[in-house]
C-alpha cells in the first residue's frame, strides 16, 4: 500500500514538472517572438535635416521612394530628361552680355551635382529627339544664326539649317517641326531637307480672317497641332503634315496657355474658358471643355501611358503646391499635394516613375527629381 501512494507521489510530482517545463518553455518562446516582433517594427530616429517638412505626408495611393533636391547658383530656363540621373538644361552664359540673351546648354549629372557644358552662344530653346541621342538647338555664328544637331553619343556637332528656328519639336528620331523664317517648317536632321509647311499669310487665306502662329507645337498621328491667335481669340488647330491646305480650328478659349493631345484624340488644356480658370479636358468629338481642376495653373505635365498627372497651382501669396493625381475616364483621382510652397516652378517632365520639376528665380534654380514607389 506504501509503494503505491509513493507510485502516485512520484507521478504526481513528474506531471507537476513536465507541466513546469512547459510553462518556462512557453514563457521563453512568447518573449522570443515578442523581441522578434519588436526588431521588425524597431523604430529608428534619423536626424531632422534629411527630410523637408514641406513634404505633404502621403495618405493615398501616391508613395514616394525617394526626393532629390538640387540647388544651384544659376538660373535655369528650361531642361529635358535624358534618364533617371542626367537632365539637359539652358541657363544663361554668363560669359556674355545679358543684353545679347545668349545662353549655354549643359548636362547635369544628379547623383553628383556635376554639371558639364555642351555648347555656349546658343539661342533660346533646344528639343531632345524621343530615342534621346540627339538634340537640336539654334547657335549664333558670325552673326549668322544656324540649326544645329549635336549627337550625345558620338559628341559630334553638325549643321542642319540656316536661319533662327524656335518652338522645335521632335516628331520622330529623323525629323523636326518648328518655326523658322515666319514659316512652320519640317526638318530632316540626317538630309538636311526643309520643307515649308504653313505661315501667317496661309492661316489667313483659310480662315478668311488675320490668324497668327505662336511657337506652342505638338505632333499627333501624322498631324501637327498648334496655338494662334485670329479675331476670336486663341485657339488649338489641327494640319494634316500630308495635306497643309487642310487645317480645322479643334478648340477656341478665352485663354489658352498649354495643351497636350491624348492618345484618344481629346487634349488636356490649361487655360481659361466660360470664365473659369484651370485644368480642362476637352472632348473633341462633343466640343466639350470639362473641368478637371480650378485654379491658377501655371503648368502641367503628363506620363508616358497618361494614367498619372502632375501639375503645380499659384496660391494668393505667390507661391504655389505640386499636385499629382491619376487621370482615369476623364476625371482626376487620387489627387495628392506632394509638395507645398514652392516658388517660381518653371517646367516639369515625367520620366517613367520619375517626377522632375525645376523651379527658377534670378541667378537660382532647384532641380526636384520625385520619385514614385
Amino acid at each position: 500500500m506504501s509503494k503505491r501512494k509513493s507510485w502516485k507521489e512520484h507521478r504526481h510530482y513528474l506531471i507537476l514538472g513536465v507541466l513546469l517545463l512547459l510553462f518556462i518553455l512557453g514563457f521563453y518562446g512568447m518573449s522570443s517572438l515578442y523581441m522578434l516582433s519588436n526588431f521588425k517594427s524597431k523604430t529608428v530616429i534619423l536626424p531632422n535635416d534629411q527630410f523637408n517638412s514641406n513634404l505633404t505626408k502621403m495618405n493615398t495611393a501616391f508613395e514616394i521612394g525617394a526626393v532629390t533636391r538640387l540647388t544651384n547658383d544659376y538660373s535655369i530656363f528650361d531642361f529635358q530628361v535624358i534618364d533617371h540621373n542626367s537632365v539637359i538644361l539652358q541657363s544663361m552664359d554668363r560669359s556674355l552680355n545679358r543684353s545679347l540673351g545668349r545662353f549655354k546648354i549643359s548636362v547635369l549629372h544628379l547623383d553628383n551635382n556635376k554639371l558639364v557644358d555642351i555648347d555656349e552662344n546658343v539661342l533660346y530653346g533646344f528639343a531632345l529627339s524621343p530615342n534621346g541621342k540627339n538634340l537640336i538647338y539654334v547657335k549664333n555664328q558670325n552673326m549668322d544664326s544656324f540649326s544645329y544637331v549635336y549627337n550625345l553619343q558620338s559628341n559630334k556637332l553638325k549643321k542642319v539649317s540656316y536661319g533662327d528656328s524656335y518652338g522645335i519639336n521632335f516628331i520622330s528620331n529623323e525629323n523636326f517641326i518648328g518655326f523658322s523664317n515666319g514659316y512652320l517648317t519640317l526638318t530632316n536632321v540626317v538630309t538636311g531637307k526643309i520643307r515649308q509647311l504653313i505661315n501667317d499669310t496661309q492661316l489667313t487665306e483659310i480662315f478668311q480672317s488675320p490668324t497668327q502662329l505662336t511657337n506652342t507645337l505638338y505632333f499627333s498621328k501624322n498631324k501637327v497641332y498648334f496655338l494662334a491667335f485670329n479675331n476670336s481669340g486663341p485657339g488649338i488647330f489641327e494640319m494634316d503634315i500630308k495635306n497643309t491646305n487642310k487645317v480645322v480650328k479643334v478648340a477656341q478659349g478665352e485663354e489658352i496657355n498649354k495643351f497636350v493631345i491624348l492618345k484618344n484624340g481629346d487634349l488636356l488644356v490649361q487655360g481659361k474658358f466660360e470664365k473659369k480658370e484651370g485644368l480642362f479636358l476637352y472632348n473633341k468629338a462633343t466640343h466639350k471643355f470639362k473641368l478637371l481642376q480650378e485654379g491658377v495653373i501655371t503648368d502641367f505635365a503628363l506620363n508616358s501611358d497618361e494614367s498619372r498627372i502632375a501639375y503645380f497651382v499659384v496660391k494668393d501669396n505667390g507661391v504655389g503646391d505640386l499636385h499629382t493625381a491619376y487621370l482615369d475616364n476623364g476625371s482626376l483621382s487620387s489627387d495628392t499635394a506632394i509638395y507645398r510652397n514652392i516658388n517660381s516652378v518653371r517646367t516639369m517632365k515625367w520620366a517613367q516613375d520619375d517626377l522632375f520639376i525645376c523651379t527658377n528665380q534670378l541667378n537660382k534654380s532647384e532641380v526636384y527629381r520625385f520619385t514614385f514607389k
